[in-house]
């Protein structure tokens, strides 16, 4: 229940399998498409972008959509036109059916059971984040066995759908096989040009030896920060002249949770109709919220959180006992932090790193300085580097304190824990302090080895065999994310690989949660992974 004035009409739609949209508008939605006659424009123009319910309006596409029973929704667009088009999934869209209404948020990450939880933690990385508990690992199929309403039907267990990063590092077709999906929604860097090719160029992070420097404007090259992944833009497809695509996308919930089935989802083949979420209530507030997690990908378990606390009203109390079998304590802060920030003016990443760097003697005070400096200013995997590391975060949150002693450095890295009132150690490094031939300090090299060693602290890459197929052996790969943040895309590199680094992007992985895709082995021989896997950069974000 989002409103009051809207509870009659849901209370209708439920009973007699009608569109809430169909109902209080006749807007434009499917199966109620307008069909102008319309004269083509031959053009050899390139395909601009068009809003998926603006093109549903002016008649160049037809969809039809309808539930997949896993959390998700299969939109059938096909391009009525004769000319290329590039239709963009936006923010704010709803899906309204028997079971009730939904918000679209795309195709990329995980279900809510589709991401393992941490399990032991991520072993070998200096002792730290371990006992990590067992997330949503164990759940039986996740969300799964609710039953009634064609609710969760068998669950959200079948992982998350991946689409291809058509930006920046284009994997293209191999992308689509790593995940399975060929027909998902793609996802496109906001930054322009290949990756580490800005500012006169780097090839790639393998090999680097001087650090990141030679890319215009020192470590602020890449998506603007050290081993940073450049945000991407809003889900998009491209069709040509008459095609059809069948994309799935991802759902959360609109409807108001209760005990017995907390979360209702549509039923595998269920009919629903498409609109904005204006049309559904004038509740600015919700408005706001369900957009804001389109644009900014959030995991489907934040996303329904979030969604449950502005339209419900319920307090927080209640929401993480509704939540309890699919959430976890870092998922309610970040869903909480989101729902306090909503009337903020503006919306930039809150998510931070906060460093100390200090020497433990004069001798070293200048090493502590420039390395300060470099630091200054940078986004740092994604997140905002911000001088000073409190005694207890104010916020989900990474920390690391840097000690110089002679030629190294000791650096402690920490997390936020749960309710992000309290620090967790994540593990222990030594930095090496690299120099120049002129006796300098290779300050670009050795803030990049900072870098990595906190990426490696926080994000972990598998490469395990799965069953074979038709004899040939197929693999599974394993992304976990072990910060307090939401992991939104990495860069990866295979260990031993002369290929240039790819960047998966969109796959929006809640904290202290995994995501494992099935891979084939041409797509392991093409990335050079077979050797295993190295993650390079990431995208973290507290959205």
């Amino acid at each position: 229940m989002l409103t009051n004035a809207l509870l009659p009409w849901r209370v209708a739609m439920l009973a007699g399998g009608l569109s809430l949209l169909g109902l209080v508008l006749p807007a434009p939605s499917f199966g109620n498409e307008p069909s102008p006659e319309r004269q083509e424009k031959a053009s050899d123009e390139a395909e601009r972008p068009v809003d998926l319910l603006t093109a549903l309006r002016q008649g160049d596409v037809s969809v039809d959509a309808e539930g997949s029973g896993d959390g998700r929704m299969t939109l059938s667009l096909t391009n009525k036109t004769k000319r290329k088009l590039r239709v963009v999934l936006p923010p704010g869209l709803i899906a309204s059916g028997a079971t009730g209404q939904f918000g679209g948020m795309g195709g990329m990450g995980g279900g809510m059971g589709g991401m393992g939880g941490m399990g032991g933690g991520m072993g070998g990385m200096g002792g730290g984040m371990g006992g990590m508990g067992g997330g949503m690992g164990g759940m039986g199929g996740g969300m799964g066995g609710m039953g009634g309403r064609g609710g969760m039907g068998g669950g959200m267990s079948s992982g998350g759908t991946m689409p291809a990063s058509m930006g920046m590092m284009m994997l293209g077709r191999l992308i689509m096989s790593l995940v399975g999906d060929r027909d998902s929604w793609d996802q496109q860097s906001l930054m322009s040009g290949m990756m580490m090719g800005m500012g006169g160029g780097m090839g790639s992070m393998g090999g680097m030896g001087g650090g990141m420097g030679g890319m215009g404007g020192g470590m602020g090259g890449m998506g603007g920060g050290m081993r940073s992944v450049p945000p991407t833009g809003l889900p998009f497809a491209t069709l040509n002249p008459k095609q059809t695509r069948h994309l799935p996308t991802r759902l959360v919930g609109l409807s108001e949770p209760d005990a017995e089935q907390p979360v209702i989802m549509p039923a595998k083949g269920e009919k629903l109709r498409l609109g904005d979420i204006s049309q559904l209530t004038e509740d600015t507030r919700i408005q706001k919220a369900l957009k804001r997690l389109a644009e900014d990908k959030a995991p489907q378990t934040l996303a329904q959180l979030v969604m449950w606390k502005v339209g419900s009203g319920k307090d927080w109390k209640a929401i993480e006992e509704l939540a309890r079998p699919w959430s976890n304590a870092h998922e309610l802060t970040l869903a909480r932090t989101f729902v306090d920030r909503l009337g903020a003016p503006s919306s930039d990443e809150t998510g931070v790193l906060l460093y100390e760097i200090e020497s433990k003697d004069a001798t070293g005070e200048s090493a502590a300085r420039e390395l300060r400096d470099a630091f200054k200013g940078k986004s740092v995997l994604g997140l905002k580097g911000q001088t000073g590391v409190p005694a207890e975060p104010k916020g989900p949150a990474l920390a690391c304190k840097v000690q110089i002693t002679g030629d190294d450095a000791v650096v402690q890295v920490a997390t936020s824990d749960g309710p992000a009132r309290s620090w967790l150690a994540a593990g222990k490094f030594t930095l090496p302090l690299t120099r120049m031939k002129t006796g300098e300090l290779n300050t670009s090299a050795v803030a990049d080895g900072l870098a990595e060693g906190i990426l490696n602290r926080v994000v972990r890459a598998q490469l395990a065999l799965g069953a074979r197929s038709k004899g040939k052996p197929t693999y599974k790969i394993k992304i976990e994310n072990a910060s307090p943040l939401v992991l939104n895309g990495v860069s990866v590199l295979g260990r031993g690989s002369d290929t240039e680094s790819k960047i998966l992007s969109g796959i929006s992985i809640s904290p202290q949660r995994s995501m494992t895709l099935p891979a084939t082995d041409e797509t392991v021989r093409l990335l050079g992974l077979k050797k295993g896997i190295r993650i390079i950069a990431a995208d973290l974000s507290a959205l």
